[in-house]
């Protein structure tokens, strides 16, 4: 038995609307916005260009969700309390959809589910959740911590100056690049505090586990460009 948004067994449920619109000409659906309501918070997947469902969800939930969508171009609304919608890691049930009637080529849709259980994003594609972001974003952190850390290293070791040249040549030369990573020095020290929380909370990999030898040969490198060397003036 349910009383408002709250199980009996106290089991809080949350809520998700999608936002859709209909290209008559193609008969092709496309999603606009994904919003989960989770009782005290409330969140927003909007695509900046509408995508084709297939490119927003999974295939588990197409598949139950089409059969859901309007037939017809008119106005209507089916409601269901009882409908449930089952995918892995996500339960949804009692479904509203509100259409509007098809105007200019065009006919919108609300689908709400009024009430999720589990992981409320299990329905979008990977590369749309939220998790997979935040993922990403840490990779691009990683990746730019080791070039600022490697690139003025690189350089360093690129420096060949001719046995002839004054040794405070040498020193103004090592000098300049080292200032390169002194001006680096809080966003290296940002980028490792980051990393060092991420890892602190990452699981730890399979004991056992091993990865292949990497190939340190000269083949390893083929098709590779190196960066060219830092200005240092």
């Amino acid at each position: 038995m349910w009383i408002g948004g709250r199980a009996m067994d106290g089991e809080n449920s949350s809520q998700i609307a999608i936002s859709l619109f209909r290209d008559t000409t193609t008969n092709q659906w496309f999603v606009e916005r994904v919003e989960f309501n989770l009782g005290a918070t409330r969140t927003r997947t909007s695509f900046t260009v509408p995508q084709p469902l297939g490119q927003a969800f999974t295939a588990e939930f197409l598949e139950q969700l089409q059969p859901l969508l309007p037939t017809s171009h008119d106005r209507g609304l089916l409601a269901d309390s009882q409908a449930h919608v089952a995918i892995a890691h996500l339960s949804l049930a009692g479904i509203r959809v509100a259409a509007q009637a098809a105007f200019d080529g065009i006919q919108k849709v609300w689908v709400r589910f009024q009430r999720a259980f589990g992981s409320v994003q299990a329905m979008l594609l990977p590369r749309h959740r939220t998790e997979q972001a935040a993922e990403n974003a840490l990779h691009y952190v990683a990746a730019t911590a080791l070039l600022d850390l490697l690139l003025p290293c690189l350089d360093m070791l690129r420096l060949d100056l001719p046995a002839s040249a004054a040794p405070d040549l040498a020193a103004e030369r090592v000098s300049a690049r080292l200032g390169t990573l002194q001006a680096k020095k809080h966003d290296l020290e940002f980028y490792v505090g980051l990393l060092t929380r991420y890892i602190a909370r990452s699981p730890a990999p399979e004991t056992g586990a091993t990865l292949p030898e990497p190939d340190r040969g000269a083949s390893a490198l083929q098709g590779f460009r190196l960066p060219g060397p830092i200005a240092v003036r």
